[in-house]
């Protein structure tokens, strides 16, 4: 099973805009409560922890982007970074964000460049996968110390489409319960015509039918369809419950069973 295309063309928002204020307000977090601060959604993490893991993906894929590189041999010539001390943890986070943002500033949209989904996509692959990891982290750290963030509406739509492309039934094993059924996901704030800065709700999808899930992927269609069970609230809500984070409500129709089997099935966090 694969995963449903991904539409082509701009993304509804301006990603590096996005990527470069929640990188800040997640370091501000970090810098204001500390390294030793629990984050309670990433289990066994404390804010050092988490600063750290997201300064690596930086690290990662602004090299990956600067670097031009197309090929997984490259890759395996790179040592591998050891997580500096804590004197120096935070300026080498904050350089690893430079060069990212540097990086994607300066490449063309339609730069090749490796990905882990079996295929080389372009540079603008890299823009939404790092503008979805940055909100879903910053709202993690902000979570932690109660300071609220709201991910913007057209950023957390497009972020349930990027799940579901390249995410869902990643970590599934033959032990993994399938999900038995069909599952609609409904946004419930994609068609409210409400200005946030430079997003464009009007370009985003609100509702997905999955049909079929398992450990290579998952079928789906972006359309307003009837499943077993359809699972509804606010974008950014709906994308933390398939991130198995507990944030605003989502309401539940139908067979409660398909829908947490569903959401279990992928074995990530």
């Amino acid at each position: 099973m694969s995963a449903s295309p991904t539409p082509s063309g701009p993304l509804p928002y301006d990603a590096i805009a996005h990527l470069r204020t929640d990188a800040v307000r997640l370091l501000e977090v970090v810098t204001d409560h500390g390294f030793t601060h629990d984050v309670p959604s990433c289990p066994g993490w404390n804010l050092g922890d988490l600063a750290w893991h997201v300064g690596g993906v930086w690290n990662f894929w602004g090299r990956v982007v600067a670097e031009r590189v197309t090929s997984v041999d490259v890759l395996r010539t790179w040592e591998e970074t050891p997580r500096p001390s804590d004197a120096l943890l935070l300026d080498w986070i904050m350089a690893a964000h430079t060069s990212l943002f540097s990086a994607l500033a300066a490449a063309q949209p339609d730069t090749e460049v490796w990905t882990w989904t079996g295929a080389n996509r372009d540079a603008r692959w890299v823009e939404r996968r790092m503008t979805q990891e940055t909100a879903v982290h910053r709202w993690d750290a902000s979570n932690s110390v109660g300071v609220p963030y709201d991910i913007p509406v057209a950023v957390a739509a497009d972020g349930i489409d990027e799940y579901l492309s390249w995410f869902a039934g990643r970590g599934a094993s033959a032990n993994s319960t399938p999900v038995g059924g069909t599952v609609h996901l409904h946004c419930t704030d994609t068609d409210t015509h409400v200005a946030e800065g430079a997003d464009d709700r009007s370009a985003v999808t609100g509702e997905w039918l999955v049909t079929g899930l398992d450990a290579n992927g998952a079928s789906f269609t972006r359309e307003h369809a009837k499943g077993d069970v359809a699972i509804r609230g606010r974008a950014r809500d709906l994308l933390l419950w398939l991130w198995k984070r507990d944030a605003g409500e989502v309401e539940i129709l139908g067979d409660v069973a398909v829908a947490d089997r569903f959401r279990n099935y992928t074995d990530l966090r």
